[in-house]
């Protein structure tokens, strides 16, 4: 692939994002020649739900950086909005049948999450009794020391410290598998709402699909924008996107990313805190795009992240141990490179963070090469 995504945590504002993407905004790799010499922007906003198209500051950023817009018809050619949101009640009042389809295979998935939600509630109290009745054994002791390899002999302490190990490791393990497992399930459920329904030989979903389909792969730069995770998530998926921007990073297009629109484009989306005053824990909510596979995003990671707790990010980084957990600031920015597959930090006023499985947290400086 010759694309490359630019990630950011939540950008304080659209022109803080811009400029701070303008190299990346002004190149191009796209194989595509005509393509490359538009330097055409795709705007994805749907996470912006009802204000879906109040776009208009997007655009004067990027006239200020040196992309202008070419009014053709009324429309602007060079700086577009995938319009999915709109896209999608088009097909809602044309379609009703495939819309009742879709809700009701939220409905279902909803279903499955809540009781994911109330199995995990029971593993991450007993992983939390675990880690305490430990401490009371021994007040230094860690969650990557407990979750290490069990000494297999002694008794008194060392017996206490074996059988605590074994069992904090298997409800990590349960947790894992329950992840796993949610995602298999709302796979299906997905896959079978759509299937009764004959989504894919639906008329305007065809039509709509296609006219979002020639949007994507004429943009040399699509940007992602963050709000609303479901919206955006929903759209995608609704009209199985995750083809054709990868088809797209394929040609070389280029992909500017931040909060939300960073979180859709790994393979699971990871919530957490939920500006809830009580107590929330990381939970998998759903699949994302897997266009990015080996990087777990979590933006706004100083805000809601308990960073300075080595147990909690040894337990993120160990919990989520397939993917490298990277934390994202409003300043962090972290371009990723399809082809050498190459994850760079360019963020000159932030780091960004790596949680590994010690309970550290790595910085990565700018230019310097995160391990994926």
């Amino acid at each position: 692939m010759r694309g490359a995504v630019l990630f950011n945590g939540n950008a304080e504002t659209v022109d803080a994002l811009i400029q701070a993407a303008a190299p990346l905004l002004l190149s191009s790799r796209h194989e595509d020649a005509a393509v490359a010499r538009s330097r055409r922007v795709l705007l994805v906003t749907a996470a912006w739900g009802e204000g879906e198209h109040d776009e208009g500051h997007v655009k004067r950023a990027l006239n200020s950086i040196g992309l202008p817009s070419r009014f053709e018809g009324g429309y602007d050619r060079a700086i577009a909005n995938l319009s999915l949101l709109h896209e999608l009640r088009g097909v809602a009042r044309s379609s009703p049948r495939l819309m009742e389809a879709w809700q009701e295979g939220r409905r279902v998935a909803e279903m499955a999450r809540s009781f994911y939600l109330e199995h995990n509630a029971h593993l991450i109290d007993l992983f939390r009794r675990t880690l305490a009745a430990g401490r009371r054994e021994d007040p230094a002791l860690t969650v990557p020391r407990l979750a290490a390899d069990p000494i297999h002999h002694g008794s008194g302490r060392r017996l206490v410290r074996y059988t605590l190990s074994q069992q904090l490791r298997q409800a990590l393990a349960t947790l894992e598998a329950n992840d796993d497992h949610l995602v298999n399930l709302l796979d299906e459920i997905e896959r079978r709402a759509f299937d009764a329904a004959g989504l894919a030989y639906a008329p305007a979903w065809r039509e709509a699909r296609e006219r979002l389909e020639r949007r994507i792969l004429s943009a040399n730069t699509i940007m992602l924008f963050g709000g609303g995770l479901d919206p955006l998530l929903d759209a995608l998926r609704f009209f199985r996107l995750r083809d054709v921007l990868a088809e797209a990073l394929r040609r070389g297009a280029q992909i500017v990313a931040m909060s939300a629109g960073a979180m859709v484009l790994c393979e699971r989306v990871i919530i957490y805190n939920d500006f809830s005053q009580k107590r929330r824990d990381f939970q998998l909510y759903d699949r994302g795009l897997a266009l990015v596979r080996d990087l777990q995003l979590f933006p706004h990671c100083m805000e809601r992240i308990q960073t300075d707790d080595p147990d909690n990010l040894a337990y993120l980084a160990r919990r989520f141990r397939h993917h490298a957990c990277v934390g994202l600031n409003q300043r962090s920015f972290l371009l990723f490179e399809l082809g050498p597959h190459r994850a760079t930090s360019v963020g000159p006023e932030d780091c960004v963070f790596v949680f590994d499985p010690e309970g550290q947290k790595l910085r990565y400086h700018k230019g310097e090469v995160v391990k994926v």
